[in-house]
């Protein structure tokens, strides 16, 4: 067995090596020249549900785009949810910017958010679309740098990684460590080993005729990952999905760790759904893991040491890398502390989520069938 952890731990080192080295490249590369407006007319789908203290600023940095024309599509599936006041207020204090509030009330499939932009798109002005979750921040060259990708030949979909803001729990900060030193690199990697053929949701511009070309938003009805299938879907009919090196920013500060654990569960059942072998060489990435099992079952050796040693150095540089350089995420230096807790807790969910297909979302349970979709408990 030492050796085998021997194997895996050396195994993990190496990955971690490739990610930081993809991470420099991909992020080094310099982002598409922003479009000069004015240009193509862009609506922006922005599916709503509930407000917490951070919904403003994320709304707002919408709204205050440095490109034109562009429309933006409010959805919202209940009429008495408390963001609605929020809405109006923005829709008064922005009277120049095409703006509209719209009630979905139709329950179009189990995921509701398809459901809401199935219910938006026929309001949509323009032809270029931008799908954005309601807790992402972005800067004011956004749409610009999203429509100069969209516009280049072959592109179908244009998608953006994201970073995690500010942190003010545990769960926050576990999470945003999971999406820093686990999720980006992971994500790289995949770009640069085997091609982007999925998307993710935080952002996704796409237009409509190319939305139409792979059959629309309603086959997505039904599908847990509605990001990873809209961008299967794009490749598949021989079109590029754009990986842009632009990170966008989700707030979410005071997630519970209950909330980061659950999220992580499902997030990993539904990966090993969705990509079964690439879900299984996602394994190598446990590298501390590995590296402890290596370090106990040797006796504690002076190579166990070593990896022991190398293993820890390597992971801090690549979380830090990766939220600081590449992200340009806010990250306090003590939460990067808590990377081990992290590393030992992802690799828990990593076996656990091959012991079912039931997740919890929205605090709803469901059951994720063979090709991803989703059944309710």
């Amino acid at each position: 067995m030492a050796y085998l952890f021997l194997a895996l731990g050396l195994g993990g080192l190496i990955y971690q090596i490739l990610a930081l080295l993809g991470l420099a490249r991909f992020f080094g590369a310099p982002p598409p020249a922003p479009a000069v407006p004015p240009g193509p007319g862009v609506t922006i789908f922005k599916p709503l549900k509930g407000q917490d203290p951070f919904t403003r600023e994320c709304l707002i940095s919408f709204l205050t785009q440095a490109y034109h024309p562009y429309q933006v599509l409010f959805g919202v599936a209940d009429p008495l949810d408390p963001v609605l006041p929020l809405l109006e207020e923005l829709k008064k204090a922005f009277p120049n910017l095409k703006m509209d509030i719209l009630i979905c009330p139709e329950t179009l499939g189990l995921n509701p958010k398809i459901s809401t932009l199935r219910q938006l798109e026929p309001h949509a002005l323009y032809d270029l679309l931008v799908i954005a979750d309601a807790d992402v921040k972005v800067g004011p060259d956004f749409l610009s740098l999203m429509v100069a990708a969209l516009e280049k030949p072959g592109v179908g979909l244009v998608t953006c990684p994201y970073r995690a803001g500010r942190a003010q729990t545990l769960g926050a900060s576990l999470e945003a460590l999971t999406i820093a030193a686990d999720f980006i690199p992971s994500v790289v990697v995949a770009f640069y080993v085997e091609g982007i053929r999925f998307a993710l949701g935080a952002t996704m511009a796409i237009s409509r005729p190319t939305l139409s070309r792979v059959g629309g938003l309603a086959p997505l009805a039904d599908f847990l990952a509605d990001d990873y299938q809209l961008g299967l879907k794009v490749a598949q009919a021989g079109l590029k999905v754009r990986l842009l090196p632009y990170a966008v920013q989700t707030l979410n500060p005071t997630m519970s760790l209950k909330a980061h654990l659950a999220h992580q569960l499902r997030w990993a059942r539904t990966y090993r759904v969705c990509r079964p072998r690439g879900y299984l060489a996602y394994g190598i990435t446990h590298a501390l893991t590995y590296s402890t099992a290596y370090f106990l079952a040797s006796g504690a050796t002076p190579g166990a040491w070593f990896l022991m040693g190398a293993t820890l150095l390597l992971r801090g540089a690549l979380a830090s890398f990766s939220e600081r350089i590449c992200l340009k995420g806010e990250l306090p230096a003590a939460a990067f502390l808590l990377l081990p807790l992290k590393d030992f807790l992802a690799f828990g969910l990593w076996l656990l989520s091959f012991l079912g297909r039931r997740v919890t979302w929205q605090d709803t349970p469901f059951k994720i069938t063979p090709d991803g979709k989703l059944t309710p408990l």
